[in-house]
Order: C-alpha cells, then structure tokens, then sequence
C-alpha cells in the first residue's frame, strides 16, 4: 500500500511526551484514512525514550525507529528522516506536545484539494495562539521572525516552527542545498521552497510551550549559529 504521509519527530529524552504522542498522532491520522509511517529520530536518549517506543512498535506497525547513538542535532536528524520517508508528503513535528497533531488532516486536505506544496502550522498568523510561553520568550521569537523577513525577505511569517507539511518533490529539489548546522535549517527549508516557486500555506495553530522535560536549546548557541548560517542561506538557491 502507497504511504501518503510520512511525519518525521526527533527525540532525545522524551518518555514523559512520546508514548502518548505517538498513539495519539497515529489515532488521528488512522480515523481519517489517512495513510501514514511515524519515524522518530532518536538522538542517543538516556532515559527510557526508545524502550517506550519499541513496546509501542508491537501495536503500531507505523512508527519507525532510527537510532543515532553518534551523531546530534535537529537538523541532521529531520536529514535523515526525510530521507528514509516513503510518503507522498512528508512532515515533521516536535516530540514535546508543543504541537497539536489534530491539526494534521487540515494540512493533508489542502495539500490534496489547493494548488499547495508546503503547509505551516503557524503561529504567527490570524487565529494563531500561544500557551505557556513567557512573555519575553515569545518577544525574542517575534523579533527572529522580524530579522528573518528583513535578512531573507521571506513572505512567510512563520519560518521556524517545525510543524510542517510538505510535498516529497520538494524536498528532492532543495536538500543538496541545506546547510545542516543548527536549527536555522527549519529556515533554510522555507527559504529554498520559496526561492524555488513552491506555493505556501499557513493555518493558525496553538502552540503549546513544552508542557514535560526541559528545552535541550542553548540559545546563546543557537543565536551564534543564525547570523553565522544567514550569509549561507541567501546564497542558497
């Protein structure tokens, strides 16, 4: 049978959020037909992470698991999950619950239905909301939002939240051209997509700030990584 949506979500110590995303995603996904492979990238947990998901294998022939035990980072990881996906789409989320998978059949249904390539959960668009973010947190996302459209001159408003789904031809066309240093490479994706004509979509979203475990992001690192990767990507064609 033909996959028609492989999501990608990387992991690295999260046995408090991937059992219950994982069935979730996969109930939501199963009651609207829509077929689907759940491939988690797991960053060398050490906690009871890949144990959790292996049980869950039993039952649900969906989820995938790669074990990287030598190699790090969100970029490389969503790498080697699109490269090993089979579906006609491919997407990707986070493992903390930040991102609600209810949102997931809209995505696939505009996809199907719109002249689309690549849909955003946005949270930065009419009707979109955050939960449990602080105010100066939400302030510093708002202003690498703003220097990304000043610096790329990106059209869309939400360039680095990492719910997305895509076409698989897209993905053919631009990932010889990725950086994969840093999450900036969320970015560089939309840059490359738009870059090359792919037509966008963005729908409001809830985000939810990480409801269990601790953010795994150094920002000062994070921060040095943007402005030292910004000059690669407007090369980037």
């Amino acid at each position: 049978m033909d996959i028609k949506l492989s999501i990608i979500i990387p992991t690295y110590n999260e046995e408090g959020n991937i059992g219950r995303l994982l069935t979730l995603t996969h109930e939501i996904l199963q009651s609207e037909s829509i077929s689907h492979e759940l491939i988690v990238v797991d960053d060398g947990s050490k906690d009871k992470t890949r144990e959790i998901i292996r049980t869950l294998q039993k039952t649900i022939s969906e989820i995938i698991l790669i074990e990287r035990d030598n190699e790090r980072g969100l970029a490389t990881a969503l790498i080697r999950g699109y490269n090993q996906a089979r579906g006609l789409y491919l997407g990707s989320m986070d493992a903390d619950f930040a991102h609600d998978p209810k949102y997931i059949p809209a995505m696939i249904r505009i996809l199907d239905n719109e002249k689309v390539d690549f849909i955003i959960g946005s949270r930065y668009v009419q009707g979109a909301r955050f939960e449990g973010k602080p105010l100066l947190n939400k302030l510093a996302s708002l202003t690498g939002q703003w220097l990304i459209k000043i610096l790329l001159g990106l059209k869309i408003k939400d360039t680095s939240n990492n719910y997305r789904v895509f076409r698989k031809e897209l993905w053919a066309k631009i990932k010889d051209k990725l950086h994969p240093d840093g999450n900036i490479m969320i970015t560089e994706i939309a840059y490359l997509a738009e870059k090359n004509n792919f037509k966008f979509k963005e729908i409001p979203i809830l985000y939810i700030e990480r409801r269990l475990g601790k953010s795994k992001l150094s920002v000062f690192k994070e921060t040095v990584k943007f402005f030292k990767n910004i000059r690669r990507i407007k090369n980037s064609r």
